[in-house]
């Protein structure tokens, strides 16, 4: 679809920007796992739009300089909040704090365990983050519905 001969959507995208691959590290919590240890699952996602930013901080003499993340996820039909995707969490989804986002997909020997999950996470910086706050903005505009997920 072509607007005013400048802006092109491939089919699927929301909007221009929502042009990115990205996965998504979830965590099945040890307490919820008959393993009784966390098991990762990884599912990636097409056509999303992911944002860094620089965010400064001035107290006194001393400045501190971080990142920040913002990633809209379309709105996905196996998505799941987590009490519900704890108990069928194969080819299903969720988002919550301490998942990871990854910009882009996970090499075919990056197989998220409790033992490697820190390792993949600390490969794909800076185009990776840890989940701090998510807001499920579906149900509202049909063409606009999302997911916003944001972290350090």
């Amino acid at each position: 679809m072509r607007l005013n001969n400048r802006i092109s959507f491939k089919e699927g995208q929301l909007l221009p920007t929502f042009d990115y691959t990205v996965t998504v590290l979830n965590r099945l919590k040890g307490a919820d796992s008959a393993l009784k240890q966390d098991v990762w699952y990884a599912t990636v996602i097409n056509n999303c739009d992911f944002t860094q930013s620089v965010v400064r901080n001035v107290n006194g003499n001393v400045v501190s300089v971080g990142g920040a993340y913002r990633c809209l996820v379309p709105k996905q039909d196996n998505y799941m909040p987590y009490n519900k995707w704890k108990k069928s969490p194969d080819g299903n989804l969720t988002f919550s704090e301490g998942d990871y986002i990854i910009k882009g997909t996970l090499s075919e020997d990056e197989i998220p365990t409790p033992n490697t999950i820190q390792k993949i996470f600390q490969a794909h910086r800076p185009e990776a983050f840890q989940i701090k706050t998510f807001s499920d903005n579906t149900g509202t505009i049909e063409l606009a519905e999302h997911y916003q997920l944001e972290g350090v």
